[in-house]
């Protein structure tokens, strides 16, 4: 018996099954806590799907326009459904938001109490609250808050997660694409209130490497290259534009865009060889506007490497005194005529604004333009003239109130394009030519070639070179009136560093017009 119990006592086997059994309960504890922590943050995650997707809807329509806001509530609840495979507290498995009832009819934001669960602010940062659907940039989006109730963790005293909500917030990013990237100085100065439905059919002397009113300049990360590209190419690739309320600029030189634009208007001032931007112009990637008529004029029989470029055997001037030359006239007759010479005139573009023409504010009466520096004119133009010489006996009702414009779309509309004879005769004869004859490529027929959206800059007397980037107030859509020369061979006390740009209208870009692509990208601030 004593030999019994001394093995009993001494054999070791089995002695582990205590230790297990008081660690059971450790083990099982601690299973649970994985099991249930696992269901809790995979339930944590859809939650925060949930929030994102909702916040990304409503972002998608924060466009500034009459009931944005009302709409970024609609699509938070409606448009993406979310749902929650984890979640056990039944009340089902679709995540919900709740109706905030926050945006008023007149578009005003209200409800900005903690409880909301979707709030608009006006910056990213979400420090100050939006107070009508224009300023909407920025969404707040909380989904309603769920819970898993938890199986094995009971067993340390832990019945469920708790309340688990997620929020998000986001905004919508908007970049322009084939944008040209040009942009003018407020012609009224920084930050002035511009009526622009008003200025419509006023003329526009706007002048480079100036950063006055009226001044122009290039927006965007373009090198001079894409610049110069990104004004004369039909379908330019480069880099988009986001539109924030600050831009990148750059003088830039005259020459260069004034080359780019002129192919607009059939001319096609620049070589033939590679490593050149504008050589592919050659090739049909810079089409014509389909109306080019300007005040330059080509012989007949014009050809071989300068028959496209402003060039003695190519595009120019007609001789001195037979250019077109406006002086003050008596009376109030909108159609009176204005040239100074009593021989005819060669060739006749649509003309800039009078006051912009030296020989008239130098003239009789001493007339100027309106603006302080002669950039913005007053509208009036030598309609009579050029109906007169091109357009006589089929005269509009309404000529005497028509913008340039109206007055080339009207052309256009009614094949009366100016093609004729300016002067000679025979094969060295001058023609006037209103169709191309230059270019090689097809305009797209929804972009007219000589119609712009251009951006206006805001805080112009800040700027020095592109250390400075620009404040952009508005876009406006203008018309390209006339030609470019590289030197002031107009007489005109041009510089050659002016373009002649006649208002059109304000326009809310890439939107109103299809001069530009416009992307609206709804993205995730957080």
């Amino acid at each position: 018996m004593r030999k019994v119990l001394r093995r009993l006592i001494g054999d070791d086997g089995g002695a582990v099954a205590p230790l297990v059994g008081l660690s059971l309960f450790a083990l099982i504890a601690c299973g649970g806590i994985a099991f249930d922590y696992a269901r809790m943050a995979a339930m944590d995650t859809e939650l925060q799907n949930a929030a994102d997707q909702a916040a990304l809807a409503a972002a998608s329509q924060l466009d500034g326009e009459s009931g944005a806001c009302e709409r970024a509530v609609a699509a938070a609840l409606n448009l993406v459904a979310n749902s929650s495979l984890f979640a056990n507290d039944g009340s089902g498995p679709a995540v919900t938001l709740s109706d905030p009832g926050i945006c008023n009819d007149d578009g005003t934001i209200a409800g900005f109490d903690g409880d909301t669960p979707i709030r608009f602010y006006q910056d990213k940062a979400a420090t100050t609250p939006s107070t009508s659907d224009a300023n909407a940039r920025f969404v707040d989006v909380t989904v309603d808050s769920r819970r898993a109730n938890f199986a094995l963790t009971p067993i340390v005293a832990a019945f469920t997660s708790g309340d688990l909500a997620a929020s998000a917030r986001a905004g919508l990013g908007t970049a322009l694409c084939k944008v040209p990237p040009l942009m003018i100085c407020n012609p009224f100065g920084d930050g002035a209130e511009v009526d622009w439905d008003a200025m419509r059919g006023k003329g526009l002397r706007a002048v480079a490497q100036t950063w006055t009113p009226g001044g122009f300049g290039y927006i965007g990360p373009q090198d001079a290259n894409s610049t110069q590209i990104g004004l004369a190419f039909q379908d330019p690739v480069f880099q988009c534009q986001e539109i924030n309320t600050t831009l990148p600029v750059s003088t830039g030189g005259p020459a260069p865009a004034i080359a780019a634009v002129n192919t607009r208007f059939d001319i096609y001032d620049m070589g033939g060889g590679g490593g050149q931007a504008l050589s592919p112009c050659l090739n049909g990637a810079c089409p014509a506007a389909v109306n080019v008529t300007k005040d330059v004029v080509r012989a007949g029989n014009a050809s071989g490497n300068n028959a496209c470029k402003i060039h003695t055997n190519g595009w120019e001037l007609p001789a001195s005194g037979r250019r077109f030359r406006p002086v003050p006239a008596a009376g109030t007759d909108p159609m009176r005529s204005f040239q100074t010479a009593s021989q005819p005139i060669d060739a006749m573009g649509l003309p800039r604004d009078n006051c912009h023409y030296t020989s008239f504010s130098s003239g009789a009466g001493g007339y100027t333009c309106p603006s302080s520096n002669h950039r913005f004119g007053d509208g009036a133009w030598a309609r009579g003239d050029y109906f007169n010489k091109y357009h006589s006996g089929r005269i509009p009702a309404d000529a005497g109130t028509m913008s340039r414009y109206d007055t080339y779309l009207w052309e256009i509309t009614n094949g009366y394009i100016p093609n004729q004879i300016a002067s000679g005769s025979g094969a060295n004869a001058l023609w006037q030519h209103g169709s191309p004859v230059c270019s090689t490529g097809t305009p797209d027929p929804t972009r007219d070639r000589r119609v712009l959206q251009v951006a206006v800059g805001d805080n112009c007397s800040q700027l020095h070179g592109a250390s400075v980037p620009v404040e952009i107030g508005s876009w406006i859509e203008v018309f390209f009136v006339e030609p470019g020369l590289p030197n002031p061979g107009r007489g005109n006390g041009d510089s050659g560093n002016e373009i002649y740009l006649e208002i059109i209208r304000k326009v809310n870009p890439g939107g109103d017009a299809a001069q530009v692509i416009r992307r609206d990208v709804p993205y995730l601030v957080r």
